[in-house]
């Protein structure tokens, strides 16, 4: 199944991955280069590492096979978060860049004190490992099921590239390697998009054949359901976007007006990237309408829909391009991997360690200290994916998505209000959490989808789709609603907070306010000129090899697929080294 050219492509990736933690290791000199590249990141990088650290496997898995049963309905998901960084482009993400810390936690503190710093550390890093885990696990198992390859081999492989990009070059070799898999992530989406197309005979028999209930939403469920799950999905996506602990990636970037276009980008993405991605597995619906049947995806047995992206990339793409696919897999997940175990590694070094353990640390020490939380989380993760990979007879993603309804969403809360109102008293933070933690307990375990049917008037015969759907949405908004009104209304207690800590939120909303002057506030311009010749060298590499895949033994639209996909990098690759040249010379002009 696969060639001696995938194997190929497979290995080049990986080298090139190494590569990237290897060439990025010299611009880590402390604790703020290491944890968000010291704040000096252009906005193409950030916005790219901003749209991978969403995306993961199950993008190519699960979501893929709701495209394949649902069609356009999983579209909503991405929209809305296409919305939710819309909505960072206008207000969060300046601000998240101009409280000029260097994690996300210390944000916390500055807003909320000391004891929600804590309160929020212990919730971010155990539960990072565990999320660290299940996108490993499952990325474990659709590669070695549908491709033999080991589970074992997948999740040391992974796992361990993704430590040693992130132990050797820190923020910013995680941030260069998101945007290097995007560039190969995007391009083969949009071939197999195209060929898909293709195989049907073009867009206007693709839309002809297309199932109706792809696009037609009420014959998948009741039209109450289908509304009140496209609007908690929106609702869900904006607080996931534009929380404190989520929006550390804006903290990496050079200024403010470079935030507000690396969240403008990341909406970009997801507005027009979406469409591309699920057009082969409708496209699926068509070519195969009873999965099953499918060769290539009898191992999975009844999780068979969540390898469709997959069955039609062994289908359609030409000898070695089905290598690109698999490192497009690989990227999702390593992308979001990555950027969680560089930033918890970050937490705990600066809101733990320090604080608590060693408050007379100095920058080598805790420098030093990164270096080792790092390893030590790596292989936690790499040993909590081998250990969900001997459990028996337990569905891991129902638990996952159990555990994100019931902490996630009541830990964003608090973290995404706390941004925009001021007169909250302290206990605001870890209450809000803790009574959304309840609300979620009581909705799942002792309340149930069958009473939530009957108060919003549905008494057709339910779908297990349908009971799906409300307890998801019957959750969202209770927590959302809830915890909003308990934030909210803890305002009216603001004059019980000390004149301290009253004056310090002051402080820490006029810092939010005012934007970054770089020069002023560094003393330097940047390393724009780095960036541009690092990413650009890469590229040419890259593209170079991948546009050498020409060579392949294929027909001539499988050869043309190598050509647009090395072009396409090549292309960048001279744009990033011409601006660097240029840079070059503009700095060569100024100082003579």
């Amino acid at each position: 199944m696969i060639s001696f050219y995938d194997n190929m492509v497979i290995a080049a990736y990986f080298l090139l991955m190494i590569a990237v933690g290897v060439v990025f290791k010299r611009m880590n000199k402390n604790t703020s280069d290491y944890f968000r590249g010291g704040g000096s990141m252009l906005w193409w990088l950030v916005g790219a590492t901003t749209f991978m650290s969403f995306i993961s496997a199950v993008t190519y898995t699960g979501a893929a096979g709701k495209a394949y049963e649902t069609g356009t309905f999983v579209f909503v998901v991405y929209m809305a978060n296409g919305v939710g960084f819309f909505i960072s482009f206008l207000y969060f993400s300046k601000r998240f860049r101009q409280t000029r810390v260097v994690t996300a936690i210390e944000v916390v503190r500055e807003r909320f004190g000391r004891v929600n710093e804590q309160f929020f550390t212990w919730l971010v890093v155990p539960f990072g490992v565990i999320h660290g885990g299940v996108w490993l696990y499952g990325l474990g198992i659709i590669v070695s099921t549908v491709f033999g390859v080991s589970m074992e081999m997948t999740v040391l492989a992974v796992g361990i590239t993704v430590l040693f990009i992130t132990l050797l070059g820190g923020s910013w070799a995680v941030v260069a390697s998101d945007f290097m898999q995007l560039m190969i992530m995007v391009p083969v989406a949009i071939i197999l998009a195209f060929l898909s197309l293709k195989e049907l005979g073009g867009v206007g028999n693709f839309l002809e054949q297309l199932p109706t209930s792809q696009y037609n939403w009420s014959e998948l469920a009741d039209s109450k359901i289908v509304w009140l799950w496209f609007i908690a999905s929106f609702c869900k996506q904006f607080f996931s976007v534009n929380n404190t602990n989520d929006g550390y990636r804006f903290l990496a970037v050079k200024d403010s007006n470079q935030a507000r276009k690396a969240s403008l980008m990341a909406s970009i993405l997801f507005f027009t990237v979406t469409f591309i991605w699920f057009i082969p597995p409708m496209a699926a619906s068509i070519l195969f309408p009873d999965v099953s049947a499918v060769e290539a995806l009898k191992p999975l047995g009844e999780k068979a829909v969540d390898g469709i992206y997959l069955a039609m990339g062994i289908e359609l793409l030409p000898v070695g391009m089905i290598g690109v696919m698999i490192c497009a897999i690989f990227a999702a997940t390593m992308s979001s991997m990555d950027s969680t175990l560089n930033r918890n590694a970050g937490i705990f070094v600066r809101n733990f360690y320090k604080p608590i353990l060693r408050k007379s640390a100095n920058e080598k020490e805790l420098f030093r200290v990164s270096l080792i939380t790092t390893v030590v989380l790596g292989c936690l993760v790499i040993l909590s994916a081998i250990f969900f990979s001997e459990l028996e007879g337990i569905n891991l993603f129902d638990i996952n998505m159990r555990l994100g309804a019931m902490i996630s969403l009541p830990f964003m809360i608090p973290l995404t209000w706390g941004m925009v109102f001021q007169d909250t008293p302290r206990w605001a933070g870890w209450s809000t959490v803790l009574l959304g933690m309840l609300i979620s307990y009581i909705i799942q375990t002792h309340i149930g989808p069958e009473i939530l049917l009957e108060f919003i008037g549905v008494d057709t015969p339910w779908s297990n789709r349908e009971l799906i759907d409300v307890m998801f949405f019957s959750n969202v908004f209770a927590v959302i609603v809830l915890c909003s009104l308990w934030f909210l209304g803890a305002r009216l207690f603001r004059n019980t907070s000390p004149e301290t800590y009253l004056q310090e939120v002051k402080e820490f909303f006029v810092k939010i306010n005012t934007p970054i002057d770089y020069e002023k506030e560094h003393g330097h311009k940047g390393y724009d000129m780095q960036q541009f010749k690092i990413l650009g060298n890469m590229c040419l590499v890259y593209g170079t090899f991948l546009s050498a895949l020409v060579l392949i033994p294929n027909d001539l639209t499988g050869r043309l697929c190598f050509v647009f996909i090395g072009g396409i990098m090549l292309t960048v690759g001279f744009i990033f080294k011409k601006k660097y040249k240029k840079s070059k010379l503009e700095s060569k002009g100024i100082s003579g």
